[in-house]
């Protein structure tokens, strides 16, 4: 009779530990810069952040338990979830700061394009895996059509960032599935050859972030306003920072949505770019584990699968560093497990399971007599 306590620990070893720590590590400076930023908006939304985020690590466990086939098999149900609780924001959606991205179940905001993210990573790895190579064009084409559909909703109302993370995600998955690279430049071509069209679609206040990257000062009250103050955060920490809950570009209030888009900003401005890099390393790690991961299996799903998630993990959390350390335009999306969110924290965190289900699946060992 096998021993609980040697059960248990062969079980822990199946997991990448180095994947949930990092997670985990994140989480935590998450909930720490929670604290601060919050002090002057409301109190309560770091209790909530601290609850979703454990309500996400135990839906991410509960996920990693089972193999990670049984959720690509029900990918099509939650893509259609997804496409139709996005249809619904569109007529009944809340409006928030010009956008109109929330759907308000049972008291709670929700936001349906963190759900279309997973939904439609899933179902690519499904639909993808198994496909002859070079990648046909029309399983190319109709994958695209699977991937366009919720990024031109959630482009629609408006959201430009999330909208490019789909983007992202499809094109980085179809060339892991064997997509020709005459394929992927059209592909490329035909997304730039929407730039102009996509600009008279944005709503002026987008437009107005857009030409602010190129120049703040030109509407320092305005549209420049936040990067000007989210920069000035970010430098005036220096090497170790000003301290827990002694930033004043936050404490004071100068620094817009400091709880959500712009929390790394509270991160520099409070704890220097010491806190800064072991934020990157931390997602460093993280990353360098999914790509792991994606190498060691064997199959496609699981490996198309991964690399959906790599992509939309590294891409997200560059664009909300890049935009708040003014490299890249104001773009709206939060940084992975670290801002605030029910949504997306226990989406990231659900995410996380599938990896490490995927990770579990080829590394199962044999029962110890």
């Amino acid at each position: 009779m096998r021993p609980v306590l040697l059960d248990r620990f062969i079980a822990l070893l199946d997991y990448d530990l180095w994947l949930f720590g990092a997670a985990a590590g994140l989480t935590l400076i998450s909930g720490l810069a929670m604290a601060s930023a919050a002090t002057t908006i409301d109190p309560r939304l770091a209790l909530r952040h601290d609850t979703w985020a454990l309500i996400g690590i135990l839906l991410s466990i509960s996920v990693s338990r089972r193999s990670y086939r049984r959720w690509t098999d029900g990918a099509a149900i939650v893509y259609a979830i997804s496409v139709g609780a996005l249809l619904i924001v569109e007529v009944a959606g809340a409006e928030r700061l010009g956008a109109t991205r929330w759907l308000s179940i049972f008291g709670m905001s929700v936001q349906p394009s963190e759900l279309a993210k997973l939904a439609m990573t899933l179902l690519l790895a499904q639909y993808l895996a198994g496909q002859s190579l070079p990648l046909p064009r029309h399983v190319f084409l109709m994958s695209g059509v699977l991937a366009g559909l919720p990024a031109l909703l959630i482009f629609l109302q408006p959201d430009l960032g999330s909208a490019s993370i789909l983007a992202a995600i499809w094109l980085g998955m179809v060339w892991v599935a064997g997509a020709p690279r005459r394929m992927l430049l059209l592909a490329g071509s035909g997304l730039l050859a929407l730039l102009p069209i996509g600009w008279h679609v944005l709503k002026s206040y987008q437009r107005d972030r857009l030409l602010a990257f190129i120049d703040p000062h030109a509407d320092p009250l305005g549209a420049g306003y936040t990067i000007i103050q989210s920069v000035i955060a970010v430098g005036s920490g220096q090497l170790l920072g000003r301290g827990w809950f002694a930033g004043t570009q936050n404490q004071l209030s100068f620094l817009p949505e400091r709880h959500s888009d712009f929390i790394f900003s509270v991160i520099g401005e409070e704890w220097g770019c010491i806190g800064c890099l072991v934020v990157v390393g931390l997602f460093g790690v993280l990353l360098m584990r999914a790509v792991r991961i994606a190498r060691e299996t064997s199959v496609p799903q699981g490996r198309l699968l991964a690399v959906g998630i790599l992509l939309w993990m590294g891409y997200q959390a560059c664009v909300n560093m890049g935009m708040v350390m003014g490299l890249l335009p104001v773009v709206g999306v939060p940084l992975p497990l670290i801002s605030y969110g029910g949504s997306s924290m226990v989406t990231v965190w659900i995410a996380l399971g599938l990896l490490q289900s995927i990770h579990r699946s080829d590394r199962l060992r044999p029962p110890v007599s």
